[in-house]
């Protein structure tokens, strides 16, 4: 049976671990000679180093639960944590599990009990300055979030659909692909990254590793207007972070390609938010903001 056409085989079968069935990916992304892929299969085998990297899918809206004391010994134990009174940016860190560890971590979350739930702790610091406004007259001293397993189950069940996607475009254009030799090239790269985007990154940067220069793509969409090709030229001289920069520049080839559609605004109003988490993004782009806000209208 060809590599393919394995790999196709366990991404169906509930029984295949997705760890097992990455390592099969790796084979595959050398034998394509596609960095991205590799990169990606990297890090759903041996985690995510930071948040920034962090694919979508490895995030999961959650609900919280507390422990409350207030006068005279009364107490409120298990008790939903209502977040609306917290700042905005708060509001999202607790309301949010990030799920950065090795896929064969997060696999063995649901191991043993599949209508279960997992528990994060809230950072006792937010709890020190904002656990008298939750509810009247009590104080939280013990907060976590709630994480039902079955949404863990989920995010394992997209990355072996992703995987599918993947091989199955891949064999479309060539069926002996996955038996070629190391760095062959059996597929031109930029069908490879093109089926690796559309299958498989979707939100995620450019995971390549070595120094951005030569991470950032070289080849950008035509369709993109030469404003946008210029700010991701003087992005790849920029001193940003290796991994951001290549997530800046993906998202700024994303935006001018939208240009004229109606998800402009909303990738543009993305692009604002991921920037202001970043300081040296924010001060980069600075300049540039008044040529991308131009296309709002």
């Amino acid at each position: 049976m060809s590599l393919l056409r394995e790999i196709q085989k366990d991404a169906v079968n509930s029984n295949i671990n997705v760890s097992d069935l990455l390592r099969k990916c790796k084979i595959l992304a050398y034998r394509l000679g596609n960095e991205a892929f590799k990169s990606w299969v990297d890090f759903e085998l041996n985690g995510y180093d930071s948040d920034d990297l962090l694919p979508d899918y490895r995030t999961l809206y959650v609900g919280s639960k507390g422990y409350f004391v207030g006068s005279f010994g009364s107490s409120l134990s298990n008790a939903d944590i209502p977040t609306h009174g917290l700042p905005d940016w708060l509001q999202e860190v607790c309301t949010k599990a990030n799920f950065s560890s090795p896929m064969a971590t997060i696999e063995s979350y649901t191991v043993n009990d599949k209508n279960g739930q997992l528990t994060q702790s809230w950072n006792p610091v937010i709890l020190a300055k904002y656990g008298s406004k939750m509810y009247v007259d009590f104080s939280c001293i013990q907060a976590w979030k709630v994480i039902p397993i079955a949404a863990v189950i989920g995010i394992i069940d997209t990355v072996k659909t992703k995987i599918l996607n993947f091989v199955l475009e891949i064999e479309i254009i060539n069926p002996e692909a996955g038996e070629a030799e190391l760095n062959s090239n059996p597929i031109p790269q930029d069908q490879v990254s093109q089926i690796f985007n559309i299958n498989i990154s979707g939100n995620v940067g450019n995971v390549a590793s070595g120094n951005h220069h030569s991470n950032i793509q070289q080849e950008v969409n035509t369709q993109v207007p030469q404003d946008f090709i210029k700010l991701i030229d003087q992005l790849k001289q920029s001193d940003i972070d290796n991994e951001i920069a290549s997530e800046v520049s993906r998202r700024i080839e994303i935006l001018g390609a939208s240009i004229g559609t109606k998800e402009y605004k909303t990738l543009y109003g993305d692009f604002m938010s991921f920037a202001s988490d970043h300081i040296s993004v924010l001060s980069f782009i600075a300049p540039f903001i008044p040529m991308l806000s131009s296309y709002l209208s």
